[in-house]
C-alpha cells in the first residue's frame, strides 16, 4: 500500500490521498490518457451530478402521492395516445 501523509493545512489548495496500489492500478486503467487528478475530479463532479438525480426522485416519489397517481390515469384514459 502506498502511504502518504495529508498535507498539512495552509492556504494551498491540495492534499493528498492514501490509497491502496491497486487502487491507483485501476485508477491508471480507468483513466486512459487523462490525468489523476483530472479524471478523479471528473468523477467527483459526476458522482455529485448522480446524488442531485437520486435526490430529486426521492422527492419527486414523496410528491407523487396516491391521489395524483390517480388523477394521472384517469386524463391518460381520456386520451389513448398509446392505441394509435
Amino acid at each position: 500500500m502506498k502511504v502518504a501523509k495529508k498535507s498539512p493545512d495552509t492556504s494551498s489548495s491540495r492534499a493528498t490521498l492514501t490509497l491502496s496500489m491497486e487502487t491507483y492500478g485501476k485508477i491508471d486503467q480507468l483513466r486512459g490518457k487523462q490525468s489523476r487528478s483530472a479524471w478523479l475530479q471528473q468523477v467527483v463532479a459526476n458522482e455529485e451530478k448522480r446524488r442531485e438525480r437520486e435526490e430529486l426522485l426521492e422527492r419527486i416519489k414523496t410528491e407523487y402521492i396516491p391521489e395524483v397517481i390517480q388523477e394521472t390515469l384517469r386524463i391518460n384514459d381520456g386520451f389513448p395516445l398509446h392505441e394509435r
